[in-house]
């Protein structure tokens, strides 16, 4: 096998195309995209110089290693329907799983193995810096650590016992940091301010803290009326979102009493309050006031 093996991709969506360029622009030859969508077999193969649109059989008899960026409930199918051959890698790109849907490739020979950027792929991201989660076997361990360092990202092993909370933190970091997001982005239009300036101002704050935690860790940049303690503040909020965003109250419930677990660790005012009981306080009077209405 070459220095630098030749590469396939079996699936087209958003991994795939930051992947294969990324591969591409390293000097790795990508063979051949394949994908159930023709259209978007050929929208990413343009991307990578030299390669094609092909079926899946096809993409993996080109290539020494054959990544599987197809959702994950597609990947045990798409396994499978593939002839392997010995010495071939075989890797997912799935965060949550194990190898086990890679088990017909390994079963063939192959050399199997998980390679997932910490990253999301939503409006398009460069690589430098990410962290590539991996599982694998064999040859294809030193291959993907080394693929890791090659793309300037960090390889870290996560075994098969971790990987589903190992997903769930990148979850929490990506997708749900964004829904968090819009629903502050929620409060600020029932609020009745400018929508169009919305994305500017929190998205700068969100910038901001990000900074700050990675610089100074997620204590050091706690900010908030939980992390103070200002008990006043919070039933202003309370009182406010149950008027104009009441469908929020869970959430803003259970965000501050992580927040003041945190601060609690930290070493902060807000850490020494019980938060639970002002909850529970804010709740009974709210139903008493409603009875006596």
């Amino acid at each position: 096998m070459s220095e630098r093996p030749s590469a396939a991709f079996v699936g087209a969506g958003r991994v795939a195309g930051a992947l294969a360029p990324a591969l591409a622009r390293l000097g790795y030859r990508v063979a051949a995209v394949a994908s159930r969508s023709r259209e978007s077999a050929e929208r990413v193969a343009a991307l990578a110089p030299g390669s094609r649109a092909a079926t899946a059989q096809e993409a993996a008899d080109s290539a020494d290693a054959v990544f599987v960026t197809t959702s994950d409930g597609a990947i045990a199918d798409a396994a499978a329907g593939i002839a392997w051959r010995p010495g071939q890698f075989a890797v997912h790109c799935s965060g949550a799983l194990t190898l086990e849907p890679l088990q017909p490739a390994r079963a063939a020979g192959a050399s199997v193995g998980s390679w997932h950027p910490f990253q999301t792929f939503g409006g398009g991201a460069q690589l430098e810096g990410v962290t590539f989660g991996i599982e694998a076997e064999g040859d294809a361990l030193a291959f993907l650590e080394r693929l890791s360092e090659d793309v300037g990202g960090h390889a870290l092993r996560v075994p098969a016992s971790a990987r589903a909370l190992y997903h769930a933190a990148s979850v929490m970091s990506c997708g749900y940091l964004t829904t968090l997001l819009h629903e502050a982005r929620t409060l600020w239009v029932r609020a009745g301010l400018p929508p169009e300036q919305a994305a500017r101002a929190i998205g700068r704050l969100a910038r901001t803290t990000l900074a700050n935690i990675e610089s100074a860790g997620a204590g050091a940049a706690l900010t908030g009326p939980t992390s103070r303690g200002d008990a006043g503040t919070v039933r202003l909020h309370l009182e406010a979102a149950r008027a104009a965003a009441p469908e929020l109250l869970p959430l803003y419930r259970e965000i501050s009493l992580r927040s003041a677990e945190l601060a609690r660790e930290a070493g902060r005012p807000g850490g020494l309050m019980d938060w639970e009981a002002l909850f529970a306080e804010y709740e009974a009077d709210r139903k008493q006031g409603g009875a006596r209405g």
